[in-house]
């Protein structure tokens, strides 16, 4: 446990004694794994790099607000007394649900894809959920590092005790030791999770190269790491999580419930998909995509050769204005006898 990677010297102006969470740290190179592969399949499907941007954007911003909004509504007493929207923005990268993160990235983007941008929203998806299961990985690094999200007391050699002020220690204490009281040993569900997240990354991937139809890439891991969560929840033994029951061993928690709906619902549009969806677009070549992001200006001639352009290819645009400019010696005599004429 490590949930502070740096803090700043008090002496330093401005950001003396600002620190710099482990979780957040995980969390942002989750989004930035995530943008490079996910960037990687969608200009090599044929998306347009603002339509790209935005949707990544929109996924970030609404996966940090659906994930804060479920941890809020599976803990009221969190906001009882301070109010629900000031609760929303005063966390430091913690009190998250992953499925509201996963939830509230897929409407927004569903919605700005397909009913703003008229485009094929299953499509999109299918290159980003590589980027999902990449993002899940090191976000429950994150997790493991903050101390959240722990499991229940294991005898298993690699169970992790963790240190006296953890959830873990509030939990489950070793009233055994010496006060301050550390944990017990606890199941480390947290690299349990982080290891599905890895784990399914080259099953999306292999699922987005033989895919038969738009969506079958998403459809296809999506119930897996629900399938995954829901065993997992089964030894979580954090008392936030929410359920039914006792809240802090509930017989369901909000996840396991959450999954129960995912499961056949995705099923169901999987079935529904095979008979309707589209069939994937053949991917564009690099040299095709260099030249596409050529002519929406994202890249520079320079840029997209890797190396200096040649001086012919540099003065190539410049000559043709001149060239229409200045009439060649044939169309000079020709002038010169129709004004004889």
């Amino acid at each position: 446990m490590h949930p502070v990677f740096f803090e700043f010297p008090e002496s330093i102006p401005i950001l003396g004694g600002a620190k710099i969470y482990a979780y957040g740290v995980m969390l942002g190179l989750g989004f930035i794994s995530g943008w490079y592969v996910g960037l990687h399949f969608a200009n090599r499907e044929g998306f347009e790099y603002k339509t790209i941007v935005t949707s990544y954007v929109l996924a970030i911003v609404f996966a940090l607000i659906g994930a804060r909004v479920a941890h809020l509504i599976t803990n009221p007493h969190t906001w009882r007394f301070t109010g629900f929207f000031p609760a929303l923005f005063t966390s430091k990268c913690e009190g998250l649900v992953a499925y509201g993160g996963f939830i509230g990235a897929i409407l927004s983007v569903w919605i700005y894809v397909k009913y703003m941008k008229k485009q094929d929203f299953w499509s999109l998806a299918d290159c980003t959920t590589p980027s999902m299961a990449l993002g899940l990985g090191f976000t429950r690094i994150g997790c493991f590092l903050a101390g959240c999200c722990h499991g229940q007391p294991t005898d298993l050699p690699w169970g992790v005790v963790f240190p006296p002020g953890s959830q873990a220690a509030g939990t489950f204490p070793n009233t055994q030791g010496t006060e301050p009281f550390a944990s017990l040993p606890v199941h480390p569900t947290q690299l349990y999770e982080s290891a599905v997240g890895f784990l399914l990354v080259p099953i999306a991937l292999l699922a987005l190269k033989r895919r038969k139809f738009t969506g079958q890439a998403f459809l296809i891991v999506a119930p897996l790491y629900a399938v995954a969560r829901f065993l997992l929840e089964i030894i979580r033994g954090d008392a936030d999580r929410g359920g039914f029951g006792d809240h802090a061993a509930p017989t369901l928690s909000t996840s396991q419930f959450i999954g129960l709906l995912v499961i056949p619902l995705v099923i169901g549009l999987y079935l529904y998909r095979r008979k309707v969806g589209q069939v994937p677009p053949a991917w564009l070549s690099k040299e095709e995509v260099e030249q596409r992001l050529l002519e929406q200006g994202v890249l520079k001639k320079k840029e997209a050769k890797g190396g200096k352009e040649k001086p012919a290819e540099q003065k190539a645009p410049r000559d043709e204005p001149a060239a229409k400019q200045a009439p060649s010696s044939g169309s000079k005599k020709k002038k010169k006898k129709k004004k004889k004429r």
